[in-house]
This record gives structure tokens, C-alpha cells and sequence, in this order.
């Protein structure tokens, strides 16, 4: 059983906690990962890929980002008060409250959300994303845990770098609530283990939510948006936007938060052949 204490770090924008585990306190800091898919593990016959992206956001940012999309929001709906969802396919389409703007209004809204990802900024958000090529799909069960495996590693990864600097940090999952039995089965398996090893750093229960019920999941499907047009479409332009938010490995800065899974070897992409 245990229980957490919050204290104001003087040094730090940042919040440090106490985990009271079998009663000892151990400082920790929380990122929270939010993810979406773009396009669907069962869809093949109209797509070429299946997409996970996500934000891992330092807790203590969670309420700023919020604030930033109320504040695009009474740009464009000033009478409402109420939150309207932001959903990267409904804007670009011109989908429900949306079909009233022009195509380049819709377009400078979307510019606006993934200015809110890309000035945010390294440590405060970090860019996750698994794309899977038809090439390498033999079931929609497969592509589910291929890119769910690889979205979650490469997280954990993040989470091992920065304890190594002394950042004592512990990641949650909060995860659209489309497919709550299959995320939640696929999550107890990669506790035992994964390709990568141990998910060591990465807390076991996820968290599921509505998209429209929190605007970090609206961004984590702008994420996967983007990476998804990039692969299905050859659109790259809100992808170079937020490319810089990737998780990158220390000393290096390769990419590393960015996964194309295929069988084509001579892919060209951003995700193979990493900037």
C-alpha cells in the first residue's frame, strides 16, 4: 500500500513526490503518456498503415497545454463555453462545428496545435510514434502489439535516460478508450517482458479516457496524425513541425521515439534514415 506527498522543488519548475512504498519515501517525477492511433489495426483494405502516437508530458504541464487549447479555442468559438473537440481529421474535412470555416482557416488551426506541441518544449512534452507498413502485418492483433510494444519500449527508454541524469522518473499510460480489454491484456504481457526487455519504469495499470474528456489526448491524435499522413499520404509537413520533439537518444540525439515498422530496406524515411 502506499500513498503520495507533493513538495515545491525551489530549483525547478518542476513538482517532486514521494512514493511511500513498505515505509520508505522514494522521490519521483511523473510523466504521463498519451496515445491515439490513426487508422486501424483491421483496416487493410483501405489503408497502408496503422499509426501509435503519443505525449509523454511532464505532469507539472499538463494544466499550461490545457490552457493554451482553451485559449485557440475562444479564438474560433468565442461564444462557447464548453470545450469542443480538437480532432486533426475533423478540422483538415471540415467535420461537424468545423464545416464552417474556409479550408485555409482549418489550416491555420491545425498550424496553431502543432505550434502548441513544438513550442513545448524538451523536457516538458516528448514525441512517441510506431508506424506499421501493410508489409509487415499478418494480423490486426499483431499490428496492435507490434506498434503498442514499440511505442511502450521506446518510452521506457526515455524514462531509463533520465534517471541516469539523476531525474528519478516513473511514466503512466493514458490510453483513448477505444480497445480497453486489448490494451489492457497486451500491457500485462509486456510487464513480463518484451522484445526490449523489461518495462521496468513504466507503472502497469493505464489509465483509459475519452478523447474529447482531456485536450492531451487531442494533441497525442495530432501526433498520430501527422506521422500517419506522413507514411499513407508522402505528407510530411506537420511531421517536420514536431520532428524536433521526438525523443532522441542522449549524446547522439538519434532518433529513437520514432519507429517505422517494414520489411522495405531501402526506406527512406525519417524513422530509417533518422535527421
Amino acid at each position: 500500500m502506499y500513498f503520495i506527498a507533493t513538495e515545491r522543488v525551489d530549483h525547478s519548475t518542476r513538482y517532486k513526490k514521494k512514493l511511500l512504498v513498505l515505509g520508505r519515501l522514494y522521490p519521483y517525477f511523473m510523466y504521463l503518456l498519451y496515445i491515439d492511433e490513426s487508422g486501424a489495426p483491421k483496416s487493410w483494405k483501405i489503408q497502408k498503415h496503422f499509426v501509435l502516437g503519443g505525449v509523454a508530458i511532464h505532469e507539472g504541464q499538463v494544466g499550461t497545454l490545457t490552457r493554451k487549447l482553451n485559449e485557440l479555442q475562444k479564438q474560433y468559438f468565442p461564444k462557447l463555453s464548453f470545450p469542443i473537440e480538437f480532432h486533426a481529421t475533423d478540422i483538415r474535412e471540415g467535420i461537424d462545428r468545423w464545416r464552417s470555416f474556409q479550408p485555409e482557416e482549418r489550416e491555420e488551426i491545425l498550424r496553431k496545435v502543432y505550434e502548441v506541441i513544438d513550442n513545448a518544449g524538451f523536457p516538458n512534452l516528448i514525441v512517441f510514434a510506431a508506424s506499421i507498413c501493410e508489409d509487415s502485418v499478418t494480423s490486426p492483433e499483431q499490428a496492435l502489439r507490434d506498434t503498442f510494444e514499440e511505442i511502450c519500449s521506446k518510452f521506457n527508454n526515455f524514462l531509463i535516460w533520465e534517471y541516469r541524469l539523476n531525474i528519478k522518473t516513473k511514466g503512466l499510460l493514458i490510453i483513448d478508450e477505444t480497445r480497453v480489454g486489448e490494451y489492457r491484456h497486451l500491457l500485462d504481457t509486456f510487464q513480463q517482458s518484451t522484445k526490449y526487455g523489461y518495462l521496468g519504469n513504466i507503472i502497469d495499470i493505464p489509465y483509459f479516457a475519452k478523447c474529447g474528456e482531456t485536450r492531451m489526448l487531442q494533441l497525442a491524435d495530432f501526433v498520430s496524425n501527422a506521422v500517419f499522413r506522413y507514411y499513407e499520404k508522402r505528407e510530411d509537413k506537420y511531421l517536420k513541425m514536431i520532428l524536433p520533439r521526438v525523443s532522441r537518444r542522449p549524446g547522439k540525439y538519434e532518433l529513437d521515439g520514432l519507429r517505422h515498422i517494414t520489411k522495405e530496406k531501402s526506406c527512406k524515411c525519417f524513422a530509417c534514415c533518422p535527421v
